[in-house]
């Protein structure tokens, strides 16, 4: 009762008074650069030296956002183009190349431990999605696309562009050539972009915006204007790209062999619209999933890597999801259709396959839609639907979304749908054939406060065949609250707190679930930090909790030479525990990188005596001088759960790429041990 207490009075309060602080909080200007076109493109190899650069604006005086000043180590961006791609030139004042950090070669990995510069555009100008490219030191690419609510980088999205780096004495420089034609985006003379460039810097553990007006600069309606674009005369490729695979899978223990084969065709449409089309497509998971164990209670969300699924995927993203692309199991065809334009937003899938309901298959017809279109500035009001029309009954389910931005940190979120099920949804014995959802929010912030109020009501049958509902037959407000400041002087680095409450009451007013979490930490400039977290977690009929210390050493320097680890106490479904984790990266050579987990944990069961799980898993990967790569991961509990993987990967031409995989593994008594070759061919 008193953690309720402290919640519905306390916290309102806070959120009040934090709001109040954020709304008054200056406001940095627009900041504006003009794009420069070339009849004489750049060659793309990491040097500036083209007598085109000396043509182009400048951007530069880049704002370090941790501590709100200009950065130390300064960023100049320079911006090309022509008919066919965008230019842009980041020049990075680095006094001691030595202090780079720069590892990963292998496409659209995660860039977040690397020293790297980033461009972000808002095609559209409309403050709502963005085109992401990044590039470390290496030349390793990385582009993604961020879409309406925020959540994260949608890492699916992909396309062709080229990019190169050089290092010297003083400063290191990255040059990228984006297809404008690869992008959706409004095909006129005179076109102005959102546009933002990032720059992560490991050695002083700067993170700089070029155009800084708060801390929510990586979002699109805090961009700066990249002006003069004529894209009249862009070239559209209208032509269908066509991706063909043939792949075997050799299964060990059953002595058999499954060949198989299919393709995926995408076609431009205009500069707004674009399609996909997919048969017997191979949906074979060549990149492991994230695989950890974790004390929980529902399914974890998984990201799709899938190429089917990948252009316009982030469109589909709604606070309620009721389309999650990973149920599909099997498809024997299926086409899409996404794009966007100046207020509008489109997306239609439509897939003959399976999908999994209640543990079995069901073959069947499964739409897809999703719209919306702007509202003001920076809000919107839009739609989703999906329709499963299964051999053995239909799922429909479907409703209205929207964000009313109240000024330029806080906004509402609201989205409220319903389902009907012919079969009926079976919860404890109880058929229902009609349910609903609703989500209603308030967020908002800046350094060093960040805030979210929200209330759910999901009702006891609303479980969508093609959605990712974790938790059913809740009724409940959350809160969550974010504190984080950086100092430039003392012997303190920064400070921070967290808050986290959720209370949710069933159909029958019975309190199911009420979690709080509250925790905070301290970085030294000995590049030591703790964090001391405190979960009081009732998830029906157990009462669980923890108290966990962490501590990391050198993690925001260089992840290649930090070590962190981890104690907690806890109880978890009656059984008290202990547990001792420890994490430790290590760059053997510049190609050669491993990291090497542990768990242990102390149960004491009601039985009584002590019981002992562990966990032990190593990953490693080394790169190839020419371009390949291999990647072993390891995996032992004491439990009896194994995990082999030897991943081989070689983009051999640029249209072509060759994988192998072994998997020796056994897991909840199931025991797989084979071995699967694909080949990929683009034309």
């Amino acid at each position: 009762m008193k953690h309720s207490i402290v919640m519905f009075v306390a916290l309102p309060a806070m959120i009040l008074l934090i709001n109040n602080d954020a709304g008054a909080a200056a406001r940095g200007p627009v900041r504006s650069m003009v794009a420069v076109r070339t009849d004489t493109p750049p060659v793309i190899d990491g040097k500036i030296n083209e007598p085109c650069w000396s043509k182009a604006d400048v951007a530069t005086d880049f704002t370090d956002y941790k501590l709100e000043r200009l950065a130390v180590e300064q960023t100049i961006v320079r911006v090309l183009y022509d008919h066919e791609n965008l230019y842009v030139s980041f020049e990075c004042i680095e006094p001691d190349p030595n202090s780079i950090v720069g590892v990963e070669r292998k496409y659209d990995q995660s860039l977040r431990e690397e020293d790297a510069v980033t461009a972000r555009f808002d095609t559209f100008h409309d403050h709502r999605c963005t085109y992401i490219f990044a590039v470390n030191t290496l030349g390793t690419r990385y582009d993604a696309r961020m879409g309406l609510f925020d959540y994260y980088d949608d890492e699916t999205w992909g396309c062709d562009w080229t990019a190169a780096c050089t290092v010297e004495k003083d400063r290191w420089y990255a040059e990228m050539a984006i297809p404008i034609r690869n992008l959706l985006f409004d095909q006129k003379d005179g076109m102005t972009w959102g546009a933002n460039f990032y720059r992560r810097e490991k050695g002083l553990q700067e993170r700089s915006y070029w155009c800084y007006r708060n801390s929510r600069a990586r979002y699109p309606r805090e961009y700066g204007h990249l002006t003069n674009l004529d894209l009249g005369n862009v070239r559209l490729n209208r032509k269908p790209a066509y991706e063909v695979y043939g792949s075997a899978t050799s299964d060990f223990n059953k002595n058999s062999t499954k060949l198989s084969t299919g393709m995926d065709i995408s076609m431009r449409l205009n500069s707004e619209l674009t399609s996909a089309f997919t048969i017997n497509p191979d949906f074979g998971q060549v990149e492991a999933d994230p695989d950890t164990i974790e004390l929980r209670d529902t399914e974890r969300f998984l990201r799709e890597r899938r190429p089917f699924f990948r252009e316009g995927n982030e469109i589909f993203g709604t606070p309620l999801n009721i389309y999650y692309s990973r149920r599909f199991m099997d498809i024997d065809a299926g086409a899409k259709v996404t794009g966007q334009g100046r207020s509008w937003t489109l997306g239609l899938i439509d897939v003959q396959g399976e999908i999994v309901r209640d543990d079995i298959e069901r073959t069947g017809n499964y739409h897809v839609g999703r719209f919306f279109h702007n509202v003001g500035e920076n809000s919107h009001i839009g739609g989703i639907w999906t329709n499963s029309a299964r051999s053995d009954g239909t799922n429909f389910a479907g409703g209205m979304d929207a964000r009313l931005y109240l000024d330029n940190t806080t906004s509402f979120t609201a989205q409220l749908l319903g389902l009907r099920d012919s079969e009926g949804i079976e919860t404890d014995g109880i058929i229902d054939h009609d349910a609903y959802g609703l989500l209603a929010a308030f967020s908002g912030g800046t350094t060093p406060w960040y805030w979210r109020v929200d209330f759910r009501d999901i009702s006891r049958g609303f479980k969508p065949d093609l959605g990712y509902i974790p938790r059913r037959d809740i009724r409940g407000p959350g809160s969550y609250v974010r504190y984080r400041e950086y100092y430039d002087q003392g012997p303190l680095k920064s400070l921070g707190a967290i808050s986290e409450v959720e209370v949710y009451e069933n159909n029958d007013h019975d309190t199911v679930l009420r979690d709080f979490m509250e925790g905070a930490g301290v970085g030294f400039r000995n590049e030591i930090e703790l964090w001391y977290i405190h979960a009081d977690r009732f998830h029906a009929p157990f009462q669980n909790y923890y108290d966990r210390l962490r501590i990391e050493y050198n993690e925001e320097v260089d992840v290649w030479d930090s070590i962190t680890g981890g104690i907690a106490k806890g109880v978890y479904e009656e059984e008290p525990y202990h547990e001792y984790s420890l994490e430790k990266p290590m760059r053997i050579t510049n190609r050669l990188v491993t990291t090497l987990n542990g768990n242990y944990r102390i149960k004491e069961p009601k039985t009584g005596g002590h019981e002992n799980i562990w966990l032990w898993r190593w990953v490693t990967q080394y790169n190839f001088v020419w371009n390949a790569r291999i990647k072993f991961t390891a995996e032992q509990t004491s439990e009896g759960r194994h995990n082999l993987t030897l991943l081989f990967s070689w983009p051999m031409k640029q249209n072509t790429d060759l994988y192998v995989l072994f998997n020796d593994y056994e897991i909840d008594g199931e025991e797989v041990c084979a071995a699967f070759v694909k080949m990929v061919y683009r034309f």
